[in-house]
């Protein structure tokens, strides 16, 4: 009778196998950090969307501003703008259409600030109830699996 040894796997089994499990673990890695990526993505065009509608209705309880030829609510305000507070909320006689217009501008532009930092805002208006709102921004670039980043804009179109 022949004997036969069996002796297990051979280190170089045990190391090919590591391998390919470190591999898998890398691909895994790398699939999490662009799902969370795209998931900041699509965060941060919900937040543009839900701020260009809060503009929007901004200038509908002001519409008689709005609606002027040379309306206040027409904007270009790039990253680090600084507006000035009117603070109507303090002032015991109220504010003027013109004041309140500034003050929802500048509680808009502070809370587009705080949702999308580093954002800017253009609003146009292209005739007399027609606007416009982009809202840009800048994200890292997950889909390229480069470290740069890529522009991003929200554009909405309203009739008032």
């Amino acid at each position: 009778m022949i004997q036969r040894r069996e002796c297990g796997f051979t280190l170089i089994e045990v190391l090919i196998a590591l391998l390919v499990l470190a591999i898998g673990l890398l691909g895994m890695a790398s699939l999490t950090m662009t799902s969370l990526q795209s998931n900041q993505g699509a965060y941060l065009r919900g937040q543009a969307s839900l701020l260009a509608y809060d503009y929007v209705e901004r200038m509908r309880g002001n519409s008689a501003q709005a609606l002027l030829t040379a309306s206040p609510y027409v904007i270009n305000l790039a990253p680090g703008s600084a507006r000035t507070n009117p603070d109507c909320r303090t002032k015991t006689a109220g504010c003027t259409a013109t004041e309140l217009a500034n003050q929802d501008i500048f509680d808009w532009w502070g809370n587009l600030q705080a949702a999308i930092p580093g954002s800017s805002a253009t609003v146009t208006k292209a005739n007399t109830n027609e606007y416009q709102i982009v809202i840009s921004w800048t994200e890292s670039d997950a889909q390229q699996h480069s470290t740069g980043t890529q522009a991003q804009n929200f554009t909405l179109r309203v009739n008032l």
